[in-house]
């Protein structure tokens, strides 16, 4: 027996398994939908441990380098996100430093909120005799219009204050907030390596506590607003929950009229919609069992796990019905609709799991969670279409009537009109699509990678306003850390290591990549050119680094006795590691790296010596790093979808070149949308980049209905002309309601808040409907040339 006769032998015996399968379902459909529930049960028992993950930490694994680099950073200093409020008026008036010192004091009074700086308590140094004196700008308030000069003109003449509380403008300033680093529940443990750092909920909590100190304290002349990374990922947390529920009920809402409009049966809203949310919900509980927390990918997967449960039912039905029509009984109409639809669905099940599997060795963990929970989700809502929609449909009254005779609709016209086409001038259809594919490829190769989470915020968002202007007028809201290691106690207190930091700081603010450049350098040089001046009789000439290392010992001894807390988050206890931090704006994280490049080589070289380490970490480092192994995963993630999807097409025709040529109509629609996106504006990102994987899937399943059918009537009619006739009257009917009903599901998310997910909806949308296309006009074309092609070689 040939490899074919075998393939086809295979499929045959697995076709009539689902067919006995039907008749199990049929017979003990009470027992089967207990234990399903029995099952739902348990699993939903876990539903109240659900976590959420947006943080910038979060994109990276546990054990990756980066993070294990970043995490030690926050166990021995402070958080480097902080918490940014910026206020604009009039800012040297008695009525707004009263204003700003009533905000200060009520945002310090939040729970787990560990410091606050601002102009209201900005560390003010300077010199009274041989005495050091530390003590906030505001500790006496200037009650005349001279004494807020001295203000004023002390604000001007301070380096340390100059884009870090007020801006060039001197109508804006801002106020620093730093949260605990450690989450409550563990603050009690020891040693560090054991606490958990402060969770997301928490963070949140904090959050939305300083909106509401914001709401009540903002008034004309005080505008208050709010950025930064913590209010960023509270933000996506709170706005992705929000999408997630409102647009996967606009969609289940959508579904279900579209699938009334078309089948006008209610069985056909109902049992199909039910299957996929319980499936979908399924698919959650079991996420919160492996310990999965949910973050921004994992955002789309309850419209695409609704997409495929739909789609699974449709078929079912489509089959179950026509098993009806043909006078079967209800049995014999399930048994009869497993066997001929049941493999395909499984295949469409298992190419598109196989497929998005390949995220799951991903270097980004919210790529990597999306790979291992999708093919999960798929896979339920297979296990939900095979298992619970035929038991469900055995216990269901459904009359045994004919469908509505549907051969004069407009859209078995259409389909009836694209077998035509497509088997009578083949050449020219493929030709059509390569005219199509063309400019794609010209536009997909101009395609640009961007990732800028804050851009997915809208334009008039408040928070975006608020970040871009912190970005442009106050140095930056991320952080590059650079932590010195001396290797010895006191290390950090030389003169020459400070003056090579000095160097350090001046070559930093000369780095530029694409406009990118830092903003502000903040570190332990600042303090030492404050004390030296300060204890040399308030001279601005003395505002440098003193050559006397014992000198350098005894103003950092005086500082320390001061009792001041700025010391204690850029040092640790014994003076040998000291942090820089280098502000710089939240920008496209794709330049991040060549500038990293730059900026690390002129750092290490200025720095490190035998003695001297340094490493670089942060929130900017962790975000270059990202996209770096963006690139990375996700182009590796694709091949290996190809190579997995492949041989199942292989499989399911029972021949390598019809495999290879069926590959064709799924790639296409992925070209095409790709193409779309560059015309649209849409950069590549760590969101839209999975738009490509989900679009390979849904492509795949068109596909794969298409050739098992087509498969079937040309091996019963021997004519390919008529079996894709056959096919798509049949089949093609089921492809083109499936297709319209998820086209319809996903591009309901154009409306949402965030415009990643605008990008979702739309492009996904689009390109369901380029491989409904292809799949009714490619495909039926492709396989009469290779038809033709086999018949000639034949004697």
């Amino acid at each position: 027996m040939s490899t074919s006769s075998r393939f086809h032998q295979l499929r045959d015996d697995i076709e009539y398994k689902f067919s006995l399968w039907g008749r199990v379902c049929y017979r003990h459909p009470l027992k089967i939908i207990v234990s399903v529930m029995l099952l739902m049960a348990y699993v939903s028992s876990f539903l109240p441990n659900i976590q959420v993950d947006t943080s910038t930490a979060g994109f990276l694994h546990a054990a990756d380098p980066v993070r294990i680099t970043y995490d030690k950073f926050q166990r021995e200093f402070s958080r480097d996100e902080k918490a940014l409020v910026i206020v604009e008026g009039d800012v040297f008036s008695a009525d707004f430093l009263h204003r700003l010192q009533a905000l200060h004091e009520d945002l310090a009074a939040i729970d787990m909120v560990t410091k606050v700086d601002s102009l209201s308590n900005a560390r003010l140094v300077y010199g009274d005799d041989d005495e050091l004196i530390i003590e906030d700008l505001l500790e006496a308030f200037p009650d005349s219009p001279a004494q807020m000069d001295v203000v004023k003109q002390r604000v001007m003449d301070n380096p340390v204050y100059k884009l870090r509380f007020i801006n060039e403008g001197l109508n804006l300033t801002c106020i620093v907030i730093t949260t605990d680093n450690f989450s409550k529940a563990s603050m009690g443990k020891m040693p560090l390596s054991e606490r958990d750092f402060i969770s997301g909920e928490e963070v949140g909590v904090i959050v939305d506590r300083i909106d509401q100190i914001i709401q009540q304290h903002n008034a004309p002349g005080f505008s208050i607003s709010a950025g930064g990374s913590p209010h960023m990922m509270h933000l996506l947390t709170v706005i992705m929950g929000q999408d997630m529920l409102l647009f996967s009920s606009l969609g289940i809402l959508t579904i279900s009229i579209i699938l009334a409009l078309l089948y006008k049966r209610w069985v056909m809203v109902l049992l199909p919609v039910t299957v996929s949310m319980l499936a979908t919900f399924f698919t959650i509980a079991l996420m919160v069992f492996f310990n999965v927390v949910v973050t921004t990918s994992i955002q789309i997967l309850p419209s695409f796990l609704l997409a495929v449960g739909v789609g699974n039912s449709v078929h079912v039905f489509t089959a179950f019905f026509q098993g009806m029509d043909k006078g079967l009984a209800k049995e014999d109409a399930l048994s009869y609709a497993l066997g001929h639809s049941g493999l395909a669905v499984t295949m469409t099940g298992l190419t598109t799991a196989g497929g998005l599997l390949s995220f799951i060795s991903a270097e980004i963990k919210p790529v990597s969670d999306f790979g291992f929970v999708t093919p999960l989700g798929i896979l339920c809502a297979l296990f939900f279409s095979l298992v619970l929609l035929p038991a469900l449909i055995a216990i269901v009254p459904i009359k045994n009537k004919a469908l509505q005779d549907d051969s004069h609709s407009w859209y078995q016209r259409f389909l009836r009109r694209c077998a035509q086409v497509s088997t009578a001038s083949p050449k020219k259809v493929i030709g059509f699509w390569v005219l199509l594919l063309l400019p794609a490829l010209y536009f997909v190769s101009q395609i640009s990678l961007s990732h800028t989470p804050l851009y997915w915020f809208p334009k008039d968002n408040d928070f975006r306003i608020a970040t871009l202007k912190i970005d442009e007028q106050l140095g930056g809201t991320a952080s590059i850390e650079v932590i010195i290691d001396t290797g010895k106690s006191d290390g950090v207190k030389d003169p020459l290591l400070l003056k090579k930091m000095q160097a350090a700081s001046a070559f930093a603010l000369t780095v530029e990549h694409e406009g990118l450049r830092v903003g502000k350098v903040i570190s332990l040089v600042d303090i030492a050119k404050e004390l030296n001046q300060s204890l040399h009789g308030n001279d601005p000439a003395y505002y440098s680094i003193p050559e006397n290392k014992q000198l350098l010992a005894q103003e950092f001894l005086l500082y320390e006795l001061s009792g001041d807390e700025d010391m204690q988050q850029i040092v640790n206890e014994d003076f040998s590691k000291t942090r820089m931090t280098f502000l710089v704006p939240l920008a496209d994280a794709v330049i991040f790296p060549p500038f990293l490049d730059k900026f690390e080589a002129g750092i290490e070289e200025i720095l490190v010596n035998d003695s001297t380490q340094i490493t670089f970490t942060g929130v900017f480092i962790m975000m270059a790093r990202t996209v770096v192994a963006m690139l990375k995963s996700t182009a590796m993630a694709y091949v290996f979808a190809i190579c997995i999807i492949t041989p199942l097409m292989m499989f399911l025709v029972g021949s390598i070149r019809l495999g290879l040529l069926s590959m064709i109509p799924n790639l296409i629609p992925i070209i095409l949308t790709m193409g779309l996106m560059q015309i649209l504006g849409i950069n590549l990102d760590a969101f839209t980049l999975l738009i490509g994987s989900i679009a390979l899937g849904l492509a795949v399943d068109d596909t794969i209905h298409f050739m098992h059918n087509y498969r079937r009537y040309n091996a019963q009619f021997n004519n390919s002309e008529k079996a894709v006739f056959e096919t798509l009257r049949t089949t093609g009917q089921a492809l083109f309601f499936t297709s319209m009903v998820l086209a319809v599901g996903f591009f309901i998310n154009v409306f949402a808040t965030m415009t990643n997910l605008h990008a979702f909806g739309l492009l996904t949308a689009f390109c369901i409907i380029m491989a409904f296309l292809a799949d009714v006009t490619l495909a039926p074309a492709i396989m009469t040339l290779e038809d033709k092609r086999l018949r000639a070689k034949q004697p």
